[in-house]
């Protein structure tokens, strides 16, 4: 009989899990990595190098039982994969992909049957399309990198891996040691005097009755090349960086939107802090409500000093999840902190080699949102493409089109900057 070990969840699964039982199932705690592969497909290498990705890293193959604080990781022996093998042949393949992939984001994936499920569409002779569809309990933006980069190696396209220093179990055992140390509370103090008071943007959003369904929805455009080029000449003059440029940004539509001058926003920050860490697939990134007060909104230099500095800040407390914090640390009760989210998604390489195939990876934007309002950059040719999905429940769609709209001018308007600005 195999093996399984149980670990106690990490504090953001827990988190995570809450939210999925409380939102619905409705696939916004999926959180899939999608390739185009074109040319020769071994697609024996391919089912050989998923189970060598799925025996390197233990939460790929952790299951989940339990609720609140008893929900249990149950880590499962190496087993072969199961790989679901479509035929969705078109005479628009890149849009048969996007069609397929959006139904089966959607679909939920039961962690406590199995955290990944995989499907191979065949989009034509020598065309495929690979969903490797994850619970978001196993993962997390950074991983989804290390998980590509893996699969590439595993598959004979990379260089051979490092060794995984600490698996995700691992990771929980110092998490629960951390929390009862004096490096957590030092954190902790931090964040409860920043965010004191704080406010969380006053968007229009909509009540809802108990047990209304939640309606996901997105609306999404592209900040050029050369305006983002532009915003991260304007970063290093300021000696910071693109992510805090987009940030500020945000910042600035959302004054405009509301008319608060002290703003706060939720992000994710990766919380690979340790350097066991860096090759670890798992949900190690944690929640942090980046606050900024805005006094002069013409003055982008300063509105992005400011935001850096909120940043840098965040960056070197990251490790304090955010649940465990004092819930009436907020001015407002009736607001979730997690109501407005601004995410920038790490660049991932452009092409590779998996199985024999040349890959691509495709951004997959159609997801359910898990947030009211959930603003999302993904780099893409230079540029950055926008999404905003939100609970349309909440959230009227000409507020979300608007926010979007404005985000996307703003941006230009911040860019031009750097054009009248004086060269050192």
């Amino acid at each position: 009989m195999a093996e399984v070990r149980r670990v106690p969840a990490s504090v953001a699964q827990r988190l995570l899990w809450v939210l999925e039982q409380w939102r619905g199932r409705h696939g916004s705690t999926n959180c899939p990595v999608v390739l185009r592969l074109r040319g020769p497909l071994d697609t024996e290498r391919l089912g050989a190098g998923l189970a060598a990705l799925h025996a390197r890293h233990e939460s790929l193959r952790t299951t989940f039982t339990g609720r609140g604080a008893r929900l249990t990781q149950l880590v499962q022996e190496p087993r072969p994969v199961l790989m679901e093998r479509r035929d969705i042949s078109s005479p628009d393949p890149a849009g048969a992909l996007r069609e397929a992939v959006t139904t089966e984001v959607f679909r939920p994936v039961d962690a406590e049957q199995w955290p990944t499920r995989v499907t191979l569409f065949r989009l034509g002779p020598d065309d495929h399309g690979l969903c490797v569809n994850l619970h978001h309990a196993v993962t997390d933006g950074a991983s989804c990198g290390l998980i590509v980069r893996d699969l590439q190696s595993l598959t004979g396209g990379g260089p051979a891996l490092p060794a995984v220093r600490w698996q995700y179990a691992q990771f929980c055992e110092w998490q629960e040691k951390w929390l009862a140390g004096a490096e957590m509370a030092a954190d902790r103090a931090y964040w409860t005097g920043h965010l004191t008071g704080a406010r969380v943007p006053r968007l229009p959003l909509r009540p809802t009755p108990p047990g209304a369904p939640w309606v996901s929805a997105s609306v999404t455009d592209t900040i050029d090349a050369a305006t983002v080029s532009a915003l991260g000449r304007i970063a290093r003059q300021h000696r910071t960086t693109v992510a805090s440029a987009m940030l500020a940004v945000y910042y600035l539509v959302l004054r405009e939107l509301t008319g608060d001058d002290d703003l706060a926003v939720a992000s994710f920050m990766a919380n690979r802090t340790r350097p066991e860490l860096q090759d670890t697939v798992g949900l190690l990134a944690n929640m942090a409500v980046l606050r900024t007060r805005i006094d002069d909104p013409a003055d982008f230099g300063e509105v992005l000093r400011r935001t850096h500095a909120t940043a840098m800040d965040a960056f070197v407390h990251q490790r304090m999840p955010y649940q465990l914090l004092r819930g009436d640390i907020l001015a407002e009760h009736d607001r979730r902190p997690d109501d407005v989210m601004f995410q920038l998604v790490p660049q991932l390489p452009a092409r590779l080699r998996v199985a024999g195939a040349e890959a691509e990876i495709v951004v997959v934007d159609q997801l359910g949102s898990r947030f009211q309002c959930e603003f999302q950059l993904y780099p893409q040719n230079g540029g950055l493409r926008v999404v905003l999905c939100y609970n349309r429940a909440r959230l009227d769609d000409a507020v979300a089109t608007r926010l979007v709209g404005d985000y996307v001018r703003t941006a230009k308007a911040a860019a031009q900057q750097e054009a009248r600005s004086p060269r050192g």
